[in-house]
C-alpha cells in the first residue's frame, strides 16, 4: 500500500521534470516569435520577371524556419510544374576519403518539357547513389 500511496503523490523528481518542460515550452515559445513576426505579412513577393525556360526555386510548404520561396500562387505561368530532384555523385576528398556530394532540389518550370528536361541533366551528373525524382504538375 505504501508503494501505492508514494507513486500517487509528486516526488522531487516529478516536480523537477515538470518544471523543465515548462521552462522547455517557454523557451520555445518565445524563440519562435521571431520567425512568427517574419511570417505576419505574408511571404515577400516573388521575383518580378520569369523567363519562360527557366526554372524557380520554389516551396509547396516548408516549415516556418526556411526561407520563403515561390510558391506555384505568385508564379505567373498558366501551369505551374513542380520538379523535385535528390540523388548523388562519389567524390574523393583531400585525404583521399571517398564521399558522396548529395543534391536535394525543388524548382518549379512552366512546362512539363522544361522539368523533364532539368530532371534528365540532373539524373546525369548525380546518379550514383540513385535518389528520387519527380514532375508534379501544382496547377
Amino acid at each position: 500500500m505504501n508503494g501505492a500511496k508514494e507513486t500517487a503523490r509528486p516526488g522531487r523528481q516529478g516536480l523537477r521534470a515538470t518544471a523543465g518542460l515548462i521552462s522547455l515550452a517557454a523557451y520555445l515559445s518565445v524563440a519562435s516569435v521571431g520567425h512568427a513576426a517574419d511570417w505576419t505579412s505574408g511571404p515577400p513577393p516573388a521575383p518580378v520577371e520569369y523567363l519562360e525556360n527557366e526554372g524557380v526555386p520554389c516551396s509547396i510548404g516548408a516549415p516556418l524556419w526556411a526561407p520563403p520561396e515561390a510558391t506555384a500562387a505568385v508564379l505567373p505561368w498558366r501551369t505551374v510544374w513542380l520538379g523535385h530532384f535528390s540523388g548523388g555523385r562519389p567524390y574523393t576528398d583531400g585525404t583521399g576519403l571517398t564521399l558522396v556530394d548529395w543534391k536535394d532540389e525543388k524548382v518549379c518550370f512552366p512546362t512539363r518539357q522544361h522539368c523533364q528536361a532539368w530532371v534528365r541533366d540532373l539524373r546525369r551528373a548525380y546518379h550514383r547513389p540513385e535518389g528520387y525524382w519527380t514532375c508534379l504538375l501544382l496547377r
